[in-house]
């Protein structure tokens, strides 16, 4: 399959289907999923009165999600459950924020350290301390030393600065109708909450021919994205754009540079307190992290329900050396049939998993097999933009706070 990244560009505010809280009350989420991109070309279809197409056209393409992002030339991504930001002061150190408030004191990646920390000690190794990160700010010679907690969102990296990127939400009162007369009910309203008009979504598609990007162009263009479309939500225009990602292979590349430099820190302190053991200043192996960019329906070999992700490599299966992750619930609703999907316990966005091979970094085999595995996703659904991986998540590389 071909790879294309899309920019969704919304002129009205847009509403993507989310755990309904209240009857009167419907919530939307921060991102378009794939799902909504894959119902709006088959409502298309149907409304052509083409429906025995529907199923074979999509099954011929795959919907990543949509992030938020300020600029069609920046990739926002969700950020990874391994990153950690200050308790008392949360956010980027060095970003652009109101004159009046008092700036973050970082957000930075703890992956690195804790992979390279668990596989020392496999190795024998003991530390004078258990790992905890606290934060090092220091200002006026005084450490702030507030415990670390997790982020949660996305965030853009712009020429002026680390950004958390969050969309402002607009709300709106409307009247519900009667389903015996189809004319409004006395006394009966409810609230729906949508994303403003502002900035621009940007993720990716892979679909076998151009054939269906000019489909989907005209799937969005003409019937909008999302719900509530037929009541003043969702209407948008869909581009591609150029690749705005790196490639894997620099990923990958860059992630095991980095692992070299926190193992060989970790590695001398370690020699410090295990005088009598020697202990390898470099990985002896070859590490890559699987992040989640939207929830995922996982299986174990035996096909049961899990949260571990485990990979096939060429016939051999691939346990996780380190993972992070958490429960979530997966649904939807599907516009073209009218019908509620299956509801599964899913793995969230954000999770992370580690594995280890034996292979050198510049293995054409297996950087073939790294970049057909980033395009088919990973467990169920994933036609549906679930399971949406990358394959060496660039946050990984900021272990210093940034």
């Amino acid at each position: 399959m071909m790879e294309y990244f899309l920019c969704l560009t919304p002129e009205k505010p847009l509403r993507t289907g989310t755990v309904k809280s209240q009857g009167g009350y419907l919530d939307s989420g921060e991102y378009i999923p794939g799902s909504v991109l894959r119902g709006a070309l088959a409502e298309w279809l149907k409304l052509q009165g083409r429906t025995h197409d529907i199923l074979p056209f999509v099954q011929r393409a795959r919907f990543g999600n949509l992030f938020l992002s300020p600029s069609e030339r920046i990739w926002s991504l969700p950020f990874p459950m391994t990153a950690l930001e200050c308790k008392l002061y949360s956010g980027f150190r060095h970003t652009p924020r109101d004159p009046k408030e008092k700036p973050g004191h970082g957000i930075r990646d703890s992956l690195l350290i804790a992979l390279a920390y668990l596989e020392l000690e496999k190795q024998g190794a003991r530390f004078p301390v258990p790992m905890l990160l606290r934060c090092t700010h220091e200002e006026n010679g005084q450490k702030c030393g507030g415990r670390m907690e997790r982020v949660s969102g996305f965030y853009a990296q712009l020429p002026e600065g680390w950004r958390k990127i969050k969309p402002q939400k607009a709300l709106q009162t409307k009247v519900a109708l009667s389903r015996y007369r189809r004319a409004a009910q006395e006394g009966m309203l409810y609230r729906v909450v949508g994303i403003r008009p502002m900035g621009h979504f940007v993720g990716r598609l892979w679909v076998e021919d151009d054939a269906i990007v000019d489909e989907l162009k005209q799937a969005v263009e003409h019937i909008g994205v999302g719900a509530l479309t037929t009541r003043g939500f969702g209407t948008a225009r869909l581009t591609k754009i150029a690749p705005v990602a790196a490639p894997l292979r620099e990923r990958l590349r860059d992630f095991n540079a980095k692992l070299r430099e926190v193992w060989r820190d970790l590695a001398a302190l370690a020699q410090q307190v295990n005088a009598s053991k020697a202990f390898p200043s470099e990985p002896p192996s070859t590490y890559f992290s699987v992040d989640l960019l939207a929830p995922a329906i996982l299986r174990d070999p035996q096909g049961l329900p899990t949260l571990k992700l485990w990979l096939n490599l060429n016939g051999q299966w691939l346990e996780p050396v380190f993972w992070a992750t958490q429960p979530t619930f997966v649904g939807g609703f599907s516009t073209a049939w009218g019908l509620p999907k299956p509801t599964s316990l899913g793995a969230a966005m954000g999770s992370v998993y580690v594995f280890r091979v034996n292979k050198a970094l510049d293995d054409e085999g297996f950087l073939s097999w790294l970049e057909s595995f980033e395009a088919s996703g990973v467990g169920q659904r994933t036609d549906e933009g679930l399971g949406e991986i990358l394959v060496c998540h660039p946050f990984h590389k900021e272990v210093m706070p940034v």
